[in-house]
């Protein structure tokens, strides 16, 4: 007679573990499934995929999935409804930016949930660029590294080039660091160096404007300069953006100190600049960026300096590519041992990472 409740409680164990048991794996699953944020594409043919989208330009989608070891590419004509519940950068026909998520509600349209509020009813045709806006810190940067290394037996020419950089991109702020660096030697003729190195920042102002700091160092034997220290403070606008092209405007003033081989020439100056810069990007397997940048002076009566830069690279299998660079410096008031002008044609192969 006492046995009984003792039994039941047995009983009433042995049935709490079974359903903990059957629980358990369920409830691991679907906070899996919580934690992985898919995003979801559905397309013409009626079927849904899910994974994470990493990119859209050029009208491809590119998505990873946890069913192929691959990445994805979709024709974004074939895209009828899409949602990423990760933040991005979301630029619109005739170059508007948007920072927020996209979710649709309906065939070939869009609501964009941004920092400026909710934006509901955007055809998706209207939607040119995606870019995923990692949370870590870390995930934000991308980058490149290569080199470059020609031998001819004619005087025993050798000339060893490298170049790398590495970018930032946020929600409001973006910011790149590059340097590059050329050693050439050859018999009977001294060593011809030259390197240079740039970084900038941009704080975005809406969706055209933009405010920016720089510094930049150059260093370079044919003009008998040790080095050159400047450092830019202006504004700029960007008169075209696409999901293939950037095309921007910058003015502003710079700051110059050179010192020179001889150092009786160290002087320090300030300039104007204007600068342009046009970068098509994902055009196929090419990416060009190209620069030129005019310094009017003024503290030193009819001095101008033009630099220009030009980068074309052809983009090979597992991030790797192959690259030409054209650098170009003009000075109208060298020193008077020195050349008013320095060029360089390069050609290397690299990585890049992101």
């Amino acid at each position: 007679m006492y046995r009984f409740p003792e039994q039941l409680n047995w009983i009433i164990c042995a049935e709490l573990v079974r359903k903990v048991l059957l629980i358990l794996p369920l409830a691991l699953l679907f906070s899996m499934q919580l934690s992985g944020q898919h995003d979801t594409l559905w397309v013409k043919n009626g079927n849904v995929l899910y994974g994470e989208i990493k990119s859209f330009s050029s009208g491809v989608l590119k998505m990873e999935t946890p069913y192929s070891d691959d990445d994805f590419t979709i024709d974004y004509d074939e895209v009828v409804q899409m949602s990423l519940e990760r933040r991005c950068l979301i630029i619109l026909k005739g170059g508007e930016r948007l920072f927020g998520f996209i979710k649709s509600r309906d065939d070939g349209k869009v609501t964009i949930y941004s920092t400026e509020g909710t934006r509901e009813g955007i055809d998706l045709k209207d939607v040119t660029s995606i870019q995923v806006i990692k949370d870590e810190l870390w995930n934000r940067f991308s980058g490149y590294i290569d080199f470059g290394f020609n031998l001819t037996k004619a005087n025993n020419q050798r000339q060893l080039n490298a170049d790398g950089g590495i970018s930032y991109t946020g929600y409001k702020w973006l910011m790149n660091a590059k340097i590059s660096s050329l050693f050439a030697n050859q018999d009977q003729v001294e060593q011809t160096e030259r390197t240079s190195i740039d970084a900038q920042i941009n704080r975005l102002l809406g969706d055209e404007w933009y405010v920016l700091i720089s510094a930049s160092y150059l260093s370079n034997t044919e003009q008998n300069l040790v080095g050159r220290y400047s450092a830019k403070v202006g504004a700029g606008k960007f008169l075209a953006i696409t999901d293939k092209l950037l095309w921007g405007l910058a003015t502003g003033i710079n700051f110059n100190f050179e010192n020179y081989t001889d150092e009786s020439l160290n002087k320090e100056s300030t300039e104007l600049f204007i600068s342009t810069r046009f970068n098509m990007f994902d055009f196929k397997d090419f990416d060009l960026d190209t620069n030129v940048d005019f310094y009017p002076s003024i503290s030193e009566r009819g001095r101008i300096r033009v630099d220009y830069n030009l980068n074309l690279k052809y983009d090979l299998p597992l991030d790797f590519y192959i690259k030409t660079s054209f650098q170009f410096n003009y000075d109208n008031q060298p020193p008077e041992t020195a050349s008013d002008f320095d060029y360089i044609l390069t050609t290397g192969f690299g990585w890049k990472f992101n």
